[in-house]
């Protein structure tokens, strides 16, 4: 998707939440940038330092999945894919104002 939008448009993160958590970083960093060189990802990549509770609380979600926030860091969308997710980021790109969330689960 960010490659069909640019980067300029549209930014692909990977919010890691548990990589070994509760673990100190110290523990699961190294074993985390293995995985992150290994595959080669090409998107910037953090590491929540604690777990899901931080990013369950910052984006208001109560389970792992994609989170969609348009670029005035207001969540508009929560699990969606395929077509559903494709319509959301054409809107978010075109700067259309959200109507209220959209969330599958």
């Amino acid at each position: 998707m960010q490659q069909r939008y640019g980067a300029d448009k549209l930014a692909v993160v990977l919010i890691d939440v548990d990589p070994g958590f509760p673990s100190p970083p110290e523990k699961y960093l190294p074993r985390a940038r293995k995985i992150l060189d290994r595959l080669k990802l090409d998107w910037p990549n953090a590491i929540a330092p604690n777990g899901f509770k931080d990013t369950a609380h910052a984006f208001n979600v109560s389970a792992y999945g994609n989170v969609i926030v348009d670029a005035r860091g207001i969540v508009r969308g929560v699990n969606l894919h395929d077509k559903d997710l494709e319509r959301l980021l054409e809107e978010v790109v075109e700067g259309k104002k959200a109507e209220k969330p959209r969330r599958e689960e």
